[in-house]
């Protein structure tokens, strides 16, 4: 593969230094040997690099997933001077439970997800830029038959109408779909311009950014099916944490945050650590404009005493 930019990640310090369970951003190298980790979201690698590093351990061990063969063979590439410290797997994050059990583990020590699109993905894959004319992919496993063509063109005014309201949050979801539905009438739906082009004809050049963000996000989301995901990884990983094990996940638009600020509250074995999310700085944002949106939740798994205090203090 071509050597390209792949991808910043976001607040790294802060997730990595949660997840190792040394401060938001006191991190150091003296965290116990012999720990598991998993970086769900392997990207460019830079979660977990910066584990590895950090915990300056042999014994520390990464189950580094990722469902885009791209972003395995980038970061075999970036990370083979640690590569013997990491497990990689082309795979599906909501099927963690299956993956940790599959490497041989029965536990693991943290999690940490970043659930926003690559830089790569952005510039290089096909459908998930507006910005850019491609075919109409938005697959992030390439071996999957779904794509956002096969949406835009199959679904019926209906069912686009619902889910460019329900992921897309778009006020007027059901005249996008009947604009949709009419162009579909003389032929396919092929490129992203040519769904760009529906949106120009209807929406305000002020508008039309934000609207065309929230479209393209309904359909990535439909194509990977990435809320569902989302739930079965949150609620897995808390089962398959170890004791002051930690969850952190990164997210970058209000659905995804929901899911994770109630999972992390309605799941009994976990302490939430973080009673706001954190944010980017204005310096981090200034260098990667992705930042601007993103949200950082932290929970850790808590004893059973623990679990049963708390109920206590609660009154239940």
């Amino acid at each position: 593969m071509e050597e390209v930019f792949y991808h910043e990640p976001v607040l790294l310090n802060e997730s990595i230094g949660y997840l190792l369970g040394t401060g938001q951003k006191d991190l150091n190298s003296n965290t116990s040997s012999k720990r598991v980790y998993v970086d769900c979201t392997l990207g460019g690698g830079g979660y977990t690099k910066k584990i590895l590093t950090e915990t300056g351990s042999e014994g520390t061990l990464v189950l580094a997933i990722d469902r885009d063969v791209f972003a395995i063979e980038h970061s075999k590439k970036v990370l083979s001077d640690l590569a013997d410290r990491i497990i990689f797997i082309q795979g599906n994050f909501g099927d963690i439970a299956e993956i940790i059990l599959n490497a041989g583990f029965n536990k693991v020590d943290g999690v940490v997800m970043d659930l926003g699109l690559s830089t790569y993905q952005l510039n290089s894959e096909e459908g998930f830029s507006y910005q850019k004319d491609t075919a109409l992919d938005m697959r992030a496993d390439k071996n999957q038959r779904l794509t956002a063509a096969d949406i835009l063109n199959n679904y019926s005014k209906e069912e686009l109408s619902n889910l460019f309201f329900k992921y897309g949050e778009l006020r007027y979801s059901r005249q996008i779909a009947l604009d949709i539905s009419e162009f579909r009438k003389t032929k396919k739906l092929e490129t992203t311009f040519e769904l760009v082009d529906i949106l120009k004809k209807k929406v305000p050049p002020r508008f039309l950014n934000s609207d065309l963000s929230r479209l393209f996000q309904a359909l990535r989301i439909e194509v990977n099916n990435e809320m569902e995901n989302l739930e079965r990884v949150l609620k897995d990983s808390a089962e398959m944490l170890n004791e002051n094990g930690k969850i952190a996940a990164v997210s970058y638009h209000s659905l995804e945050d929901r899911i994770v600020k109630q999972a992390f509250r309605n799941t009994a074995s976990l302490k939430v650590l973080t009673k706001k999310p954190v944010e980017a700085t204005e310096e981090e944002i200034k260098n990667n404009v992705r930042a601007r949106s993103a949200k950082l939740r932290v929970a850790e798994k808590v004893t059973e005493i623990s679990i049963n205090k708390n109920k206590y203090r609660r009154g239940n």
